[in-house]
């Protein structure tokens, strides 16, 4: 992924928070804006939960890349979780990826701080 290309993808999402305990179908797009960030955007919509859905957009530090085969980034942003009401609150968490020559798998534990929200996603990147 390099400068000024859009990705796209998507997996599943699991919220822990004890009030939505929820799996969610996730939708990921993705933007380099220069050598060192990345803006993402993620939308999950949550099945059979009082979480309905959920947006994220975060900035990615491109922190480490070894050798293209593994790459770790520290993120932040802001989430937007609709439950009776539409909650907004800052997160912080770190996508973790594995390219292949097709594809790129990712592994993203978040935190969101409004109501202590751990979220862990996992899914592919095309």
């Amino acid at each position: 992924m390099s400068y000024g290309q859009f990705y796209f993808g998507g997996g599943m999402t699991f919220n822990s928070n004890s009030d939505y305990k929820a799996l969610g179908l996730t939708g990921k797009v993705g933007m380099g804006v220069s050598e060192k960030f990345d803006l993402n955007t993620n939308i999950t919509y949550y099945l059979a939960s009082r979480a309905t859905w959920a947006f994220d957009f975060d900035l990615h530090y491109n922190l480490v890349n070894l050798n293209e085969n593994f790459i770790l980034n520290p993120f932040a942003g802001i989430n937007f979780t609709r439950t009776d009401i539409t909650n907004n609150s800052l997160n912080l968490g770190l996508a973790i990826k594995v390219p292949t020559e097709q594809y790129t798998y990712y592994a993203e534990p978040r935190w969101i701080l409004d109501n202590n929200q751990f979220v862990l996603g996992i899914g592919v990147i095309f």
